[in-house]
């Protein structure tokens, strides 16, 4: 031990241990640091720095900055000297929607640029003009073309039609509703299409949800008879009376103002029957109810036929009129109009 001591406190050991110490020291550094070029396109700076700072910070220390979209490769990162590359992003142009706008990129396809840019990938209609796996430049401008729908459904009435039929069992001028008309439903759906929010397309169909059933009115055809020529002659014996060559043997005759009426169907006589061609109203003091009677006009125009008595008046029972004669139609009425008659009191 006195011999080491003794060593170390000569020259020759102080200097042996320096040297020693500087090895180690040397040896040391040696292995924890690196000198490391950092490229920046066409300039190159380099960083002696430790062999455990990051690549930004080994970024910075060369003198250089990074925007938020710049990259940078690292080479040779198991060696001495290490090799930074920055990756300078550029300037791509996109027009979303009619919209430009501008998104910053290093490199890939066309997809992840505008995924990283935070736009919307094409879908459904949509189109864009570069194929969505291209790889990005700085020359490139992706246009996007959005596509959307809008559609607006409405509910309408559909107006049920009238149908007009002739029936030959209905006199001449009158009508009956055979088939009640009921609306129906549509639905008609607007369909517009928008490229870039403007309108370029509209479609609009309909849908028959209710079918409406169309009305049918009956119009009678058939013609009542016409008004005959009537001649009337009374035998000498005053008990029969000639009708068109046909004799009806009656028990008087009388005459005075003929009427023409109508009535809606079902309605009632005075007697409680319901009316009908062939049932007048008379004046039942002087024509009783039920009595059986012919009738013509004067002037030989019309001739009404066979009647019976089975309704009245007030114009009947103030004399004012002889008889009223029912027929089913106002045109009838109308054509009859006021005139003198005939009336025989049949036996």
């Amino acid at each position: 031990m006195g011999n080491v001591s003794a060593f170390t406190k000569s020259r020759k050991g102080a200097t042996m241990i320096l040297a020693t110490a500087a090895l180690v020291g040397a040896v040391f550094i040696s292995s924890n640091i690196s000198v490391v070029k950092v490229v920046d396109g066409d300039q190159t700076n380099k960083v002696i720095t430790a062999k455990n700072t990051s690549s930004v910070e080994i970024i910075r220390q060369a003198g250089f900055a990074l925007s938020d979209h710049d990259s940078y490769a690292v080479n040779g990162a198991d060696s001495v000297v290490r090799e930074i590359e920055i990756i300078r992003a550029f300037n791509l142009t996109v027009i979303d929607g009619g919209e430009e706008k501008t998104i910053s990129a290093v490199s890939g396809n066309v997809a992840e640029a505008l995924a990283n840019a935070g736009i919307q990938l094409p879908e459904g209609e949509d189109t864009v003009n570069v194929g969505l796996d291209s790889e990005i430049d700085e020359d490139m401008v992706i246009k996007i073309d959005r596509v959307r729908y809008v559609t607006d459904t409405k509910n309408y009435v559909i107006t049920y039609k009238t149908v007009i039929k002739n029936d030959s069992t209905l006199a001449a001028g009158k009508t009956k509703v055979s088939v009640k008309g009921v609306n129906g439903e549509k639905q008609v759906t607007t369909t517009r299409k928008y490229v870039n929010d403007k309108l370029t397309d509209t479609k609009v169909t309909e849908k028959v949800t209710k079918k409406a059933v169309s009305k049918v009115v009956l119009k009678g055809t058939k013609k009542t008879s016409a008004a005959k020529k009537v001649t009337a002659s009374v035998d000498e014996g005053g008990r029969t009376v000639t009708v068109n060559g046909r004799k009806i043997s009656y028990s008087k005759v009388l005459t005075g103002t003929g009427t023409a009426y109508t009535a809606r169907r079902g309605a009632r006589t005075s007697t409680g029957k319901a009316v009908k061609v062939g049932l007048v109203a008379v004046d039942p003091r002087k024509i009783p109810y039920g009595t059986k009677l012919y009738i013509v006009s004067s002037d030989g125009r019309y001739n009404y036929g066979y009647a019976v008595a089975a309704d009245t008046g007030g114009a009947l029972r103030s004399g004012r009129v002889l008889v009223d004669l029912f027929y089913n139609t106002e045109r009838e009425c109308v054509n009859f109009g006021r005139r003198q008659v005939k009336v025989y009191v049949l036996n």
